[in-house]
């Protein structure tokens, strides 16, 4: 009988984390539950020159926690742009792509990419089968940035750079000020959770939710605050055996567009809770855990629609997600969320 591993928790702090998260959900601000006109404003600011690969920064999924972690304290925007900086332009684009082990062919695909070396038909198939999307003009257009990317990545090394400097400049130097003590406050909890606490357990009560089946093979983990992306975890294997992980640390009585009283708690707690469909995933889940699929079955809905509103529940903390070692996540009622949502509704209406 294999031996199970005792997993040992580190902690870690950075607004740098933050960075390229808000740059996120600043351009998917549906699917964070941030209103979307905010977000426009705040990206109108970036001048126009550098939108644009901001924006293939976030077609790309750049999350790059290993890289954030490696970074020199306070591991803020500056010393990240820092590290950046000192990396030739041309490399800078493979350092921070996040890719599993299992994916090393996809890595080396890219790497090969030239501007001599078209994409085929053969190696779109490629693509997809292994990154798992659908053929649809969407994905086209989504492969054809890749390859513009990829094919020009010393261009895009430097434009990056350029652009999040700009970012910072116009909008999150200023936000870096705000959400600093809130990470150190949660951060600070967190810890004195962890102490009375098992690790799955605490972990499920800071993430709002999220179960996480593959501790036993982990012998390390490092857990870090973040603002922007909460209440969601980000994740990613720094080794086998070794997992950072990213916990929302965005209290539900705070907003995160700045300045703003209604807190976003509420908010997503009113619009997941008035939505007919929503309230029929509620009532499922809450007589078994079910994946996505047997929901799109049960509910007669095209699977999209379904993660679209797991999504908004997650969001507002009433669903939580077991992610088992194989991938798959299974859904089932949180009801700690109603509580939360009725909790705030009373303390905003009652100016508590």
């Amino acid at each position: 009988m294999p031996s199970i591993i005792k997993t040992k928790i580190h902690w870690d702090i950075g607004t740098a984390y933050d960075l390229f998260i808000s740059l996120r959900v600043l351009h998917e601000p549906e699917r964070y539950g941030v209103r979307a006109s905010w977000a426009a404003g705040v990206r109108s600011r970036v001048p126009v020159e550098f939108r644009e690969v901001l924006e293939q920064a976030v077609l790309l999924r750049l999350v790059p926690l290993a890289f954030v972690y490696s970074t020199s304290e306070p591991k803020d925007a500056a010393q990240l742009l820092a590290k950046m900086r000192s990396i030739p332009a041309g490399e800078l684009l493979e350092k921070i792509t996040v890719l599993p082990n299992t994916l090393e062919d996809v890595r080396e695909f890219f790497l090969a990419t030239t501007p001599t070396k078209k994409w085929t038909n053969e190696d779109t198939q490629f693509l997809m089968q292994r990154l798992g999307i659908e053929d649809s003009k969407e994905t086209k257009k989504l492969f054809k940035t890749f390859y513009d990317i990829w094919s020009n990545r010393e261009e895009f090394g430097e434009k990056l750079v350029r652009g999040l400097q700009a970012y910072v400049d116009t909008f999150f130097a200023e936000e870096e000020l705000r959400i600093l003590p809130v990470l150190q406050q949660e951060l600070s909890y967190a810890r004195m959770r962890a102490g009375s606490r098992p690790l799955p357990a605490m972990l499920e009560e800071i993430t709002s939710g999220v179960r996480y089946g593959d501790f036993e093979h982990l012998s390390d983990i490092i857990l870090a605050p973040i603002f922007w992306g909460s209440p969601f975890m980000f994740s990613e294997h720094l080794t086998d055996s070794k997992l950072i992980a990213l916990f929302g640390a965005r209290p539900g009585t705070m907003s995160i567009i700045p300045g703003d009283v209604v807190p976003d708690g509420l908010l997503r707690g009113m619009k997941a809770m008035a939505d007919p469909t929503r309230l029929k995933i509620l009532r499922y889940l809450a007589q078994e855990p079910q994946t996505a699929s047997e929901l799109s079955k049960v509910l007669r809905l095209r699977p999209p629609t379904v993660a679209h509103h797991l999504t908004q529940l997650r969001l507002a903390g009433m669903v939580q997600v077991y992610l088992d070692p194989n991938g798959e996540r299974k859904y089932s009622a949180r009801y700690e969320g109603f509580d939360d949502t009725q909790d705030l509704l009373n303390r905003f209406i009652r100016g508590e």
